[in-house]
């Protein structure tokens, strides 16, 4: 039997990409040809080059030294870790190379690594020359990614060439990806929603505008006005801050696709963003998604709605969504249970050091850890398994509690603590949260005393936008506040 060959995926060399074609378009320096950065890959490659499959960790994002690192290590086979090089980190996973984020971040020489070159565009190369050799990396490795829950300790989420290829094609085939789109960078690469951006587009051999400032800078959306770009990602939070002036530069821009993904999006702020899109003869598509699956794992058109208004959509092409069992509530709706995907994507297992990453796939149907329920293969998301908790010895579901008190502009959190209270957090008008502590003692059964209300200036959100709810724990007593 012949040895399995490497692994390794060309997002620049591929027959969708015409040399000729425009691959980037960089802050301050115009395009650059999929041909250009074709040479630019190939000499970042030539000093990663290892006798083995080696582990690269990128520490930047959203800048052409990172982007040209990641090229470069796929191409060759490598694994690419989108992790901190922090000593911790350095010490858990021992990578071959080290990128560091270009004029900033520790640097490695400290932890055994010494500089090896730096390419005409300032990519910066360190590799690791002392101490034994590392473990071996499976073949099948192509990333390594935090969770939003796990951004900056060593435990990352393992996936895989496939998986990242796979998952990409789906997203094109959904979307309707073509070469003649644009996409602007608005999300970090270090994480699975953003890099599924970068990653679709280059496939498709479209046009990356590469840029790092907020989605919600007015100078990013005068530079996606000027570079043509043709969609826009972003999360949550972003689409809540969206003023006028963000509507009036829209109306600027070739921008005909919006997407969505990371926390749940309200229906009243989804249907006017969709609202808006088909106003411009553009498509709002939510999406849902999780790093565990790569990215993308359901999407939903526009042609749903309004009609399938809170679903996140039918499973990507590939994929399938099923409902297992869960922990039951009194507010559970039929059908109701653990979401379980299984389709491109889905990632090899955890990795909280180097001798992890000689595994292979272990993960075959992936507990999201999301609640929900699919009517005629859409699914609809209701919460986390994590936030069922006791309140005076009934089961409920504090997610779903929360979207009893929803209210635009006035956003609020739910947690739970000891002696039977629920605690309401909440950032707005106080006499908009002291109704929405009414509707929560009444939604639960109880006396309004059992619902204590926080006022903060703004919610803790992860990197994905959602709500952090362990850095409530420093707004709620964390001697009071159960995370179960």
């Amino acid at each position: 039997m012949c040895p399995m060959a490497p692994a390794t995926l060309d997002l620049v060399t591929h027959s969708g990409a015409p040399p000729r074609s425009p691959a980037l378009h960089l802050p301050g320096a115009g395009e650059m040809t999929y041909a250009e950065l074709a040479g630019l890959v190939d000499e970042v490659a030539r000093s990663l080059r290892h006798d083995n499959k080696a582990l690269v960790l990128c520490a930047g994002d959203r800048d052409l030294p990172t982007l040209l690192a990641y090229l470069a290590a796929l191409r060759l086979g490598h694994a690419v870790a989108f992790l901190p090089a922090s000593a911790e980190v350095l010490a858990a996973y021992r990578p071959e190379f080290v990128v560091p984020a270009p004029g900033a971040g520790p640097d490695p020489t400290g932890s055994g690594y010494r500089l090896i070159g730096e390419s005409p565009c300032g990519t910066k190369i360190f590799r690791r020359h002392s101490g034994h050799p590392a473990d071996d990396v499976d073949e099948q490795t192509a990333l390594l990614l935090a969770t939003s829950g796990t951004t900056g300790s060593p435990k990352a989420v393992r996936l895989s060439y496939a998986g990242v290829a796979d998952n990409a094609d789906a997203v094109i085939e959904v979307l309707g990806i073509t070469a003649a789109e644009r996409a602007p960078t608005t999300l970090p690469i270090t994480h699975a929603y953003g890099l599924s951006v970068l990653n679709t587009h280059l496939r498709a051999g479209a046009t990356v505008v590469l840029d790092d400032r907020s989605p919600l800078a007015l100078a990013t959306w005068d530079r996606l006005a000027r570079t043509g770009a043709t969609s826009f990602a972003a999360v949550p939070t972003t689409y809540a801050a969206f003023g006028p002036a963000h509507v009036n530069l829209l109306g600027r821009t070739a921008i005909r696709t919006m997407t969505q993904s990371g926390a749940r999006l309200g229906d009243e702020l989804t249907m006017r963003l969709v609202r808006m899109m088909e106003q411009r003869g553009g498509r709002f598509f939510p999406m849902y998604g999780q790093t565990e699956a790569t990215s993308r794992i359901a999407c939903l058109h526009p042609a749903d709605l309004p009609d399938r208004l809170g679903s996140v959509g039918p499973a990507v092409p590939g994929g399938t969504i099923t409902i297992g069992p869960a922990p039951a509530h009194h507010r559970a709706v039929p059908g109701e249970g653990a979401v379980l995907y299984r389709g491109p994507g889905v990632m090899l297992g955890y990795a909280t050091c180097r001798a992890d990453l000689a595994r292979g796939a272990e993960v075959d149907v992936l507990d999201t850890g999301d609640l929900g329920y699919l009517r005629d293969g859409y699914l609809y998301l209701t919460g986390r398994t994590k936030r069922i908790v006791k309140v005076l010895g009934v089961r409920t579901s504090l997610d779903d509690l929360e979207r009893v008190v929803e209210h635009p502009d006035h956003p609020a959190a739910v947690v739970c603590g000891a002696d039977d209270v629920v605690h309401l957090v909440g950032a707005g008008d106080p006499a908009v949260h002291e109704r929405q502590r009414g509707l929560l003692a009444e939604a639960l059964g109880v006396p309004v005393r059992h619902v204590l209300f926080r006022p903060v200036d703004h919610l803790p959100r992860t990197p994905g936008g959602k709500v952090d709810y362990r850095a409530l724990a420093g707004i709620v007593d964390d001697r009071e506040v159960r995370w179960s």
